[in-house]
This record gives C-alpha cells, structure tokens and sequence, in this order.
C-alpha cells in the first residue's frame, strides 16, 4: 500500500510567509510565521512610506504657499516676459530678464565705453552691444 498523503508534521513545506500589500501593488510588510507579528522590514518599509507620503504632502503644502504669496510678482513677470526660477522649494524666487542674453562687450572699445579718449561710436560709450531682439 502506498501512502499519498502526508500526515501534519511529517516532511510538510512550511506555509509562506503571508503578505500585505499597499493600494499599488507593492508589499507592505511581511507576518512572522510564530504569533503573526511583524518583522523588522515590514515595519522599516511601512514607516517609510508613511514618511514619504508626509514629506511629499509637506512639500506640496509649501509649493502652493510660495504660489499664493508670489502671485502679484509672478503676474507681472509674466506680463514683462521674464523667466521664473522656483527656488528653496517654492518659497523663493529668482526673476531674470531674458534681455540680457543679448547683450555682450563691445568689440571696438572692450567693454571700456571710451575709444582713444573719446566716446566710443559703435556702443555709444556704454561698453555694451545688443546683439539681437528676443521675440
């Protein structure tokens, strides 16, 4: 006679471990086997995410801050056709006339506006060119 099915105890494969799965798909942290408790990586990958989703919201909260409270200087950059620059996570600034891409040294006086101790013609003793318009 042969047995086919196997008694509990004997030469059983132990049971996987089961797992808990986040809303995406991915796990969120493995059960022990003995008294169904957590194990360290579940709760180090739980408390993860939990910190990522708070520093993203915190970030998110401050983005919209800095929006609000730059809106006036934001419009009028805009108006004059400046380029924003978001910086220190929104709750900053940098505003910068893209004008200034255009101009460069004059070539006849070196940028010195005098051309043998007389204005210089080409840049009208300024020192500066323009080189083109920006659209």
């Amino acid at each position: 006679m042969i047995n086919i099915s196997n008694y509990p105890g004997n030469d059983n494969p132990p049971r996987p471990p089961t797992v808990a799965l986040v809303g995406d798909g991915r796990r969120a942290g493995s059960r022990d086997r003995t008294g169904g408790r957590w194990t360290g990586s579940g709760v180090r990958e739980a408390l993860t995410l939990v910190a990522a989703v708070a520093l993203d919201w915190l970030a998110c909260l401050l983005r919209r801050w800095g929006d609000r409270w730059f809106a006036m200087n934001d419009t009028e950059a805009y108006w004059r056709g400046w380029q924003i620059t978001k910086t220190h996570g929104g709750l900053g600034r940098r505003y910068r006339d893209l004008r200034f891409d255009t101009l460069t040294a004059c070539a006849q006086c070196a940028g010195a506006g005098e051309w043998a101790d007389t204005p210089c013609g080409p840049c009208l003793g300024t020192g500066r060119i323009t080189l083109g318009e920006v659209s």
